[in-house]
């Protein structure tokens, strides 16, 4: 007679949370107005496997895709769901890495060191790590992130990361990729590496209502305006020339056009194509509630550096949920006007697709 398998109490408990932590995530899906497609679902119960260790020795989950999939709103709101500490769990987002590794180099201290204080500081009395939206685009990038991969797989915490680029895809200018080489392998021997791409960007599809407008990045607005008439028609009242001011970055100042309150205006060359950086972004949203970005042209109208600019703008924004409102020459549907655009400028394309458009 053959004997039946018993489960041991801790063995339940595990089932019992895991099932909990999917309710979570079902119901938070559906209060939201949504279902799960096929690719989510198969992609929770990645997750969920990753949360229980039940991963084959791997201790992380790699999700990369297309703009709008529901990468990043899945693995937030998992983890969120997650039966761990809310201080044992650690959520990065790569310009805030950078923020804290700018803030640790000093004259005393070493490149090498602040890279590994960094990552000190983030890894000790983690239980869950999340990379939300991971891309690499220099070589201090890829040192930074190597070292914190490495860490991550010596410690074996559960490590979840979502971005738009497949591992071999980071950092992928010729020039310097093969600096990206020995993270990659670290990923592709500690991760379980997958796709999120059921087909449908879900920002440009399902448009946020009026209630998810009324705050945050939504809560935005691209305007067509040529001229300060149109400015005004949308309710805004262009900036003078004896409004602009110096805001200051660090040692840095850079020219806005106007300065009212906790609203800062910035003209496109001001902000795109002077040497700012997503470190200047963050301080900056710590002074002001809101931003207005004017005299935007087409995207082939800025330089290829002003290009990555405005897209590492928009993932600050959107991250920090600050709203923006865009003057532009040309309606938002109309602004990427390449055909071939990198994954970087595609995520853009589908962030904006959140800002109210006014003709």
């Amino acid at each position: 007679m053959r004997s039946r398998s018993v489960r041991s109490p801790s063995a339940e408990r595990e089932d019992a949370r895991d099932r909990r932590s999917r309710r979570a995530v079902t119901a938070r899906a559906a209060d939201e107005g949504f279902v799960l497609d096929a690719g989510q679902v198969e992609l929770l119960d990645r997750i969920a496997a990753l949360a229980a260790g039940d991963t084959g020795g791997r201790t992380g989950l790699y999700v990369s895709g297309p703009a709008g999939r529901g990468k990043s709103w899945l693995a937030r709101t998992a983890t969120e769901a997650l039966p761990v500490p809310a201080e044992r769990v650690r959520r990065v987002h790569f310009h805030d890495f950078f923020e804290e590794l700018r803030q640790r180099l000093g004259p005393r201290v070493s490149a090498r060191d602040a890279i590994d204080g960094t990552v000190t500081s983030l890894l000790d009395g983690a239980e869950w790590f999340f990379f939300d939206e991971l891309h690499v685009h220099d070589p201090a990038g890829a040192a930074l992130l190597t070292r914190l991969l490495r860490g991550l797989a010596e410690r074996r915490i559960p490590t979840l990361v979502t971005s738009n680029y497949a591992p071999e895809g980071l950092l992928p200018s010729p020039v310097y990729h093969h600096l990206m080489e020995p993270g990659i392998a670290v990923i592709r021997e500690s991760m379980i590496v997958t796709t999120l791409d059921g087909g449908v960007d879900y920002r440009a599809r399902e448009l946020p209502d009026a209630a998810q407008r009324s705050a945050g990045f939504a809560s935005g607005r691209w305007i067509v305006a040529l001229d300060d008439d149109a400015i005004r028609a949308a309710g805004l009242e262009p900036p003078t020339p004896d409004e602009a001011v110096d805001v200051t970055s660090g040692s840095y100042r850079f020219t806005a056009s106007a300065v009212r309150d906790r609203e800062v205006w910035f003209s496109a060359g001001a902000l795109l194509e002077a040497r700012t950086t997503p470190q200047d972004y963050l301080r900056w949203i710590e002074r002001f509630d809101r931003g207005v970005l004017h005299g935007l042209p087409p995207l082939s109208g800025l330089s290829r550096q002003a290009q990555q600019r405005f897209v590492s703008l928009l993932d600050v924004l959107v991250d920090r949920d600050v709203p923006l409102t865009v003057l532009s020459s040309v309606a938002r549907h109309a602004f990427v006007d390449r055909e071939r655009v990198p994954p970087d400028v595609v995520r853009a394309r589908s962030r904006l697709s959140l800002l109210e458009t006014r003709p």
